[in-house]
């Protein structure tokens, strides 16, 4: 039987937002917008902050993490991630 352990990761909209190397031009949408009711959206989100999140998420999946969910918020994103334990039958 296989056992996992797992993690969770939190990344702020700043900490996307060092990531990317160029500001977006002014009246473009943030990497993330909620509204009042806590839901999120990436709709038209350029593609420099999608970058961003996808190099934060490699970087766990290079340290061999499964991507199990994420939760969006106002100005973080959290990540829940798991893996085989080593050596576990």
């Amino acid at each position: 039987m296989k056992k996992y352990e797992y993690t969770i990761t939190t990344h702020t909209a700043d900490e996307i937002l060092a990531k990317i190397q160029s500001r977006p031009a002014e009246g473009e949408l943030p990497v993330l917008y909620c509204d009042a009711q806590g839901t999120c959206f990436f709709d038209n989100a350029p593609n420099p902050y999608l970058e961003s999140i996808i190099e934060i998420l490699n970087t766990q999946g290079e340290q061999g993490w499964i991507l199990v969910q994420t939760v969006l918020r106002e100005q973080d994103m959290i990540c829940f991630w798991r893996r085989e334990q080593e050596g576990a039958a």
